[in-house]
Formats: C-alpha cells, structure tokens, sequence
C-alpha cells in the first residue's frame, strides 16, 4: 500500500446551531447542526433522506466544507451495483492507492487505511449518496464498516443518503443493524400523517407513556399533523404544548378542542410581550426579533398582511394556512416562512409548482427585504422588521 497524504477537506465553515431534534425537515441549519453533533458525539453513522437529490447533495456540500485538514473525507455520488467497485473509489478518494488488489485484500486494505488514520490522529468520513439504488451488497458492506469502527474505534463515520425509499431498506435484516448505531436521521421533507404519528409515539413513549391513544384522542394526532403541516420542529413544539396543556388543565388525553387551544397559545399567545409590540419587535427562543410582514397580492391587489410575529408561517391553499391563497397553481401546504434568531427563511414544502423568489425557483432561500416571493399568480413580499416601507 502507498501511504499518500489524505486528500484535505475544504476550508472549515461554521455551523450554525439548531433545535435538537432526532428529525428534521427542510431545515438545512439544523441538519447541520445534526450532522456535526454525529461527529462530535462520534458516531459510526447517520441516515439522511429527502425527496430532492440536490437538496441531500448540498446539504452534505456544507457538512463537507466545514470539517479541516484532519479529516480525510471520502464521498461517492453515484449508486453502485458492485461493492468492491464503491470500496475501491472510497479507499482512493481518501488518497491511496488500492489498484491491482485482489477482492480477498480490499477489506484489508480499508483496515489499514483506517488504521493509519487512526495513527495520524485523523478522521474519516465516508458519503454513500444515492444510496437506494445501489447494490444490496453495497448496503451489507456498509453494515460491516459501522460494526468495524464500533469494535475499533477508528475515527470513521458513515453517511448514508438518499430518497426517502432508502428507509424501507433499512429496517430489513441485516441492515436494520445499520440503523441501530445511527445517533442521527435526518429527513428534508415534511412528515406523511403515518410520520407524524410515529413520530408523536415516539416522543410519549420516551415521556414513559407506552399506549399514545391513552394520550391522544382520535382526530387529534390528525389534527396536529394538518396544524403543522407535517414540519418535525412544529409537530415537536405543538405536541409539546399539548402535553403541557394536559398536566396544568385536564388530566386526561389530548382533544382536538386542547390541540387548537394549544395551538392559538403558540402561534398568537405569549411570544410577545406588550413592551415587545410597541417597540415593534417580538421574543423567540429568548431573542428579540424584528416584526417583519409578508404582503399578499393578487393580479397587483393587496389581499392580505401578514407580521411575522411568530416562528413559523404556513402558506397554501389548506384551510388551516395563515396566508391561505386561492390560486390553483398552490399545493395545499405549499411553503412556510421561518422567522429565527438567524433571520427569515423560506421553504418550499415539496409543492408541484414550485416556489420562487424573485424570479429564481427555491427550495430553501434566506429571505431579505424586498424580495418578492411567487407561488401561481400570487406575490408575496417581504418587509423586513427594521423597513416599515413596503
């Protein structure tokens, strides 16, 4: 073998902190946030899915950029039908030399490059994208570099990526093994009502309720669902409140009557403060923000004004939306509007006709004063909270 010196990472990017949250939707910061805890924390690897293959392949861009010169990274971008054909091309991107081994020897041959790694006090990350297509071959030989470097300790994280598909193939032996060492799954799309669901299930249990539909009524998870628009963070913060909600007022399970209750708590209750309103600005997660609006029109007439004094704005055609348009060109929870500490945000929801930003179709977009947003034959500006003129 030819120990060349590892191929070095980009130039470090910082990541900018997020919600902790075991999913994530479309939101690229906190997937980062994520991505970096996973390494941090060490974990052999993470799964990351989402309907679009650009916004998986940025997403992994800016993981990449941020690691530094110690970190050896090794990424393919192509689904493979032959696992010694992936291992090769891993073992050269990370900067050696694995031509003229025979497949008895490739293994091997991945040891020690992980060994002198390890050696050097160097990292390894390795991107499998694409990666429900690839071989099942491909998928077993992952399962045994994650056993190897929980048995080892090498240094090395696994990234697996793909659509949304590459799930089912991981629940099914022998892979489902990959999943159990998987700190993180990250997920660019919204949550189905059967997610949403789970999910709920999921973060009961952990409250140490086994039965959710002792906790939930029927009708509510649903109506949860169709609140938050299958968005993970809102699905956390709305279930939250309901369960909070429960303990301070009734006793018993989660009605549709508490989860609007709730609901008209988080989205219009004491996110501001009077002192707050008057100095135009609002109070999210313990920073004060500007009160920006969206302006809606139709065919040149203002139809609607909307602040952004509040997290999170729905936009669609759903009964449910707070700016709810009438254009047959919008999907029922067509985008949302993500007002945080690091500014504002716009995020197409997987609709079928898109989002634009001035002229430019997006699928996540930090928004600036000015900026017009399209959906159909509707425009929507945004008003930045230190700009009052539209």
């Amino acid at each position: 073998m030819s120990h060349q010196q590892p191929i070095p990472a980009a130039p470090a990017l910082r990541v900018e902190k997020g919600p902790s949250l075991p999913i994530v939707t479309h939101r690229h910061r906190s997937a980062l946030d994520q991505l970096g805890s996973a390494f941090a924390e060490a974990r052999p690897v993470a799964i990351l899915t989402g309907e679009r293959k650009s916004g998986v392949s940025h997403l992994i861009d800016r993981f990449v950029a941020g690691m530094d010169g110690d970190v050896a990274v090794a990424r393919t971008t192509q689904p493979y039908s032959d696992d010694n054909a992936g291992m090769r091309e891993v073992i050269q991107a990370i900067g050696f030399d694995p031509q003229n081994i025979s497949r008895a020897d490739l293994e091997h041959e991945f040891t020690s490059v992980l060994s002198y790694q390890r050696y050097n006090n160097r990292r390894t990350i390795i991107c499998f994208e694409e990666t429900q297509s690839s071989a099942r071959s491909v998928l077993d030989r992952v399962r045994r570099f994650v056993e190897l470097e929980t048995k080892e300790k090498f240094g090395l994280m696994v990234i697996l990526s793909g659509r949304p598909s590459l799930n089912e193939l991981l629940i099914e032996p022998p892979f489902d093994a990959i999943c159990a060492h998987a700190g993180q799954h990250i997920a660019l799309e919204p949550f189905t009502l059967i997610d949403t669901r789970e999910h709920i299930s999921r973060e009961v249990q952990a409250a140490g309720i086994v039965d959710i539909d002792q906790e939930f009524e029927s009708g509510a998870i649903t109506l949860i669902h169709e609140l938050c628009a299958g968005v993970p963070a809102a699905v956390d913060n709305l279930c939250c409140k309901c369960i909070q909600l429960t303990d301070e007022e009734d006793p018993g399970p989660v009605t549709t009557k508490l989860v609007k209750k709730a609901d008209k708590l988080l989205r219009h209750g004491p996110l501001m403060r009077r002192s707050d309103a008057e100095a135009g600005t609002m109070r999210l997660n313990g920073a004060s923000l500007p009160i920006g609006r969206l302006i809606a029109s139709m065919n040149g007439v203002v139809v609607q004004e909307q602040a952004l004094n509040r997290g999170h704005i729905l936009i669609g055609r759903g009964r449910l939306c707070d700016i709810p348009l009438t254009s047959p060109a919008a999907s029922r929870h067509h985008a949302l509007v993500v007002n945080s500490s690091t500014g504002v945000s716009l995020v197409d929801l997987g609709s079928t006709n898109g989002t634009f930003v001035d002229g430019r179709q997006i699928e996540q977009s930090a928004l600036q004063n000015g900026d017009v947003i399209a959906i159909g034959d509707c425009t929507i500006a945004y008003v930045a909270g230190d700009d009052r003129q539209a």
